[in-house]
């Protein structure tokens, strides 16, 4: 905790305590360890054809970098949640405290946002081969599944704060999304998205892309993250009123722009 973030009082210490926590985050060997998976898998498929460029260039952050910021932000919190005791001179309470960590979140979901444009240039620049270039929101699926693995990482601390909780969590995560995905014209509800076809091995070859609406989808994945930071803020607010009223819209959008993305 810094100086300056003991001098502020009130509402006034949760943008520096965020930048705090935000830093924290991105730093974290975990959320390191993301970038640099992310970076081989770039470097090994991001050139090696039409079908993986797309790919890569879309869909491959959400498991290679975005499992593991979710594993971060989930220690981050929990380590301020174990501090929090210590840190009690600070005139912050627990809500604040978890809304800076919620906004935190921005700090990874910024820099993702920043290597998918740097990424996206590098292959106009290079004239990689692609069946068509991925719209906007084919490109922001990465990083919209990065935040909302960074909210959900928060709102697991707050809500289950056992050991192997996160684990279960994202085990869950994965069976949901495999059983989504071998459901027919349901995968477009699971959180990692191939919007290529697989045409026949090697898998080099353009083949199309799957039916279904990236638009609706990338709101979609925006919905199901802040559902996840109402889903933390919950825990520790004294306003349940408000926080629930967020939580229902956020439920309430992931199911119309669930219905809106399927084909």
């Amino acid at each position: 905790m810094t100086a300056e973030v003991l001098d502020v009082s009130g509402s006034r210490v949760v943008p520096p305590l965020a930048l705090n926590e935000a830093w924290r985050l991105l730093r974290h060997p975990l959320t390191l360890l993301g970038l640099a998976l992310w970076i081989l898998r770039i470097a090994q498929d991001g050139w090696a054809g039409p079908r993986p460029a797309f790919a890569a260039l879309t869909s491959e952050m959400t498991i290679f970098w975005g499992v593991p910021v979710f594993f971060a932000a989930n220690l981050v919190a929990g380590a301020a949640r174990r501090a929090e005791e210590t840190l009690s001179v600070v005139p912050c309470d627990r809500e604040r405290r978890t809304a800076a960590l919620c906004l935190a979140a921005l700090g990874p979901f910024a820099l993702t946002c920043a290597a998918q444009a740097l990424l996206a240039g590098l292959y106009v620049i290079t004239g990689n081969e692609l069946e068509r270039f991925p719209s906007l929101a084919e490109l922001g699926t990465g990083p919209l599944n990065v935040l909302g693995a960074c909210l959900l990482g928060v709102a697991v601390a707050r809500w289950l704060p056992w050991p192997g909780a996160p684990v279960l969590v994202m085990l869950a995560l994965a069976a949901f999304n495999k059983i989504m995905f071998d459901h027919g014209g349901q995968y477009m509800l699971g959180f990692y998205l191939d919007f290529t076809i697989w045409g026949p091995a090697p898998y080099l070859a353009p083949a199309g892309f799957i039916p279904g609406h990236a638009g609706p989808h990338a709101l979609y994945l925006l919905s199901l993250a802040l559902g996840a930071g109402a889903l933390a803020m919950l825990r520790d607010t004294s306003r349940r009123g408000l926080w629930l009223g967020a939580g229902a819209v956020a439920v309430l959008c992931v199911v119309i722009t669930g219905i809106g993305q399927l084909p």
